[in-house]
């Protein structure tokens, strides 16, 4: 309880510190133009990078999927203790056969 009031007046707090930073600058206006293509140069370096690493994700999907599968497997097993029992009971039921 103690630590919501402490964080509900850091907040009330920071907010007022914001506005009133904000009341005392000075507004003039701007004047500027931008380009409406002056993003191209940015859209024509990102958009390629997005679809590359788009691809490779869509190419590895399975790869990746798989990884992570077997990952949160081993963590289960590690997490209940039984993966020494499974390596055992695989032994003894490739020796039986």
């Amino acid at each position: 309880m103690l630590n919501q009031l402490t964080m509900k007046r850091t907040t009330l707090i920071g907010m007022a510190a914001v506005v009133a930073v904000l009341t005392c600058l000075p507004l003039r206006p701007a004047y500027a133009y931008i380009d409406p293509n002056s993003a191209g140069a940015l859209y024509q370096f990102l958009f390629p990078l997005l679809v590359a690493i788009g691809s490779a994700f869509a190419f590895l999907r399975r790869t990746i999927v798989r990884a992570c599968s077997r990952l949160a497997h081993a963590m289960v097993g590690l997490v209940r203790g039984d993966r020494g029992k499974r390596a055992q009971e695989s032994r003894s039921s490739g020796n039986a056969e």
